[in-house]
Formats: C-alpha cells, structure tokens, sequence
C-alpha cells in the first residue's frame, strides 16, 4: 500500500500548501481511493506537486459530515466523473460547533446530496473482499473532550452531537490490514475495538485523526487523558500514523508511551506500508 497525505495542517515542505483538514490517497490492491477532501479544493494541488491524479481515482470516501474532511467534496465531483462517493446516510445533517464567536456550521454544502454518485451507507457496510466500512461504534473508553463544543439539531434545538455520521475504513492488502479514521470522534480506542470485532484481530496500521487537539478551544486534552489513551493503544498490536486533529503536544505525549509504534503525517508525505 502506498498513501500520500494530500492535505493535513501542516505541511513536509514549502512546496506544499496546508489547511485545517484531511485528505488520503491510497493506491491497493490496484485501485486508486480517495479518503477525505479537506476544507477546500487545495489538496488538489498538492496532488498535482505529488504527480498524484484525482480524476483517475476509482472510489472515494467521506469519513464525517465536518467541512474539514468534506469541504472538497464538490471539487472532486467535477475534476472526477466516475468515482461513486461513500458517506454516511446521516452525513448531510447540520452540525455546528461552539467557537469563541457563537456557534457555527461546519458541516457540508447539502446542495450536493443529491448527486448521482453519492453512496449512503450505514453500520456496517462491506464494499468488496478488500473494503468495509462501519460506523457503528459503541464504546465509550477515551473519548475526546473536544466533542463537548460540536453539535447536531434535534427538534431544531442544538444538542451534543452523537458522530452517528462518522465512518471508518478497513482496507485489506495482501495479509495487511490497514484502518482508517478521519478524526476519530468516537473516541480511537472505541474505533480500534470495533474494528478488531470485524476483522477478528488488531489492524497492522492505522492511520487518521485522533481527536485530541479541540480547533473550538484552541486546547488538546490533559495529559492524563492522552496518556490513558495511548496506554489502551499500546495494549494492541497495531502501529499507527497519525495527523491532523490529535495535534503536536499530543503526539509528543502519545510518542512518550509507544514510541516508533506511532509517527505524524503532513500534507506532502509519502508512506509506503
């Protein structure tokens, strides 16, 4: 398998250019993926400086409804005209979160819901013998404080969002397999357990978010929570790549218990797995 992360916050080189947002891609098993879209069109053109070609993309993947990870979602509509789009049925619900300023949307233009190639999907959804998506989650071990600013509506009132809209992917390669995450709200031991349900074992690799930096708060979280987290991570026998929302001082403290076990992603990298 080989991933290039095609936008993250931060960036390998000045040749690239970087957003608050997340965008994968993967070439497996011969295939082409896409998996998430950052907040704009931008990761495309760190493809294009990666040699990288969306419109060749067979099949790509939202893994929530936050604009972060599905901002360039009608960029790679019109750059790709084949692609079916995975997301998740509840994926085009509102969804805000509490700034300093007010609460504010942050969730997908839903003038895009009715392409033709959009796929909803729901708990468990098995696309081929080397891809499944699940989004049914139901622990609740770690799971990150920053979810506290996010919401959705009900009744049209806001109340704390339940990331019913959020998916990950297991992809298999070979005797590999690999777990992707966007920003792991669930909580990433929560998706790691639930994976490990599916597949009958811990994944070799996973790769994503973890949740624990809060853009809302401009905080991550205590160090003992994180410490907590990467103990529960060590316990497994996965090796993790890591990025976006779980933010420096995290991964510094998360590196302190699993050491080469975890690494950090930015926009521009190239991992050969």
């Amino acid at each position: 398998m080989k991933l290039y992360t095609l936008m993250e916050d931060t960036a390998c080189s000045s040749a690239f250019v970087c957003e608050h947002g997340l965008s994968f891609y993967i070439e497996a098993n011969g295939r082409r993926l896409l998996f998430d879209m950052g907040q704009t069109d931008r990761y495309l053109q760190n493809a294009r400086t990666l040699g990288v070609r969306p419109e060749a993309v067979d099949a790509a993947f939202v893994s929530h409804g936050h604009y972060d990870h599905g901002g360039g979602l009608a960029a790679f509509l019109e750059i790709n005209r084949r692609a079916p789009v995975y997301l998740h049925r509840q994926a085009f619900e509102p969804h805000f979160s509490h700034k300093a300023d007010g609460v504010r949307a942050i969730g997908l233009d839903p003038a895009l819901q009715e392409d033709e190639r959009l796929i909803l999907t729901d708990g468990v959804t098995v696309l081929d013998e080397n891809m499944t998506l699940f989004s049914d989650v139901p622990g609740q071990e770690c799971c990150p404080g920053g979810n506290r600013t996010l919401y959705e509506q009900e009744d049209g009132q806001y109340v704390p969002d339940r990331f019913l809209h959020e998916q990950s992917l297991i992809l298999r390669e070979q005797d590999k397999v690999y777990l992707l995450t966007g920003c792991a709200h669930r909580g990433v031991v929560n998706i790691c357990a639930r994976a490990k349900e599916i597949i009958g074992r811990d994944p070799d690799v996973v790769i994503g978010g973890m949740h624990l930096f809060s853009p809302s708060t401009g905080k991550s979280e205590p160090d003992e929570a994180i410490h907590a987290v990467a103990a529960r991570l060590k316990q497994t026998g996965s090796r993790y790549y890591t990025c976006h929302c779980t933010g420096q001082h995290a991964f510094a403290v998360l590196r302190e218990t699993l050491g080469e076990r975890i690494a950090f992603l930015t926009a521009g990298s190239v991992l050969k797995l």
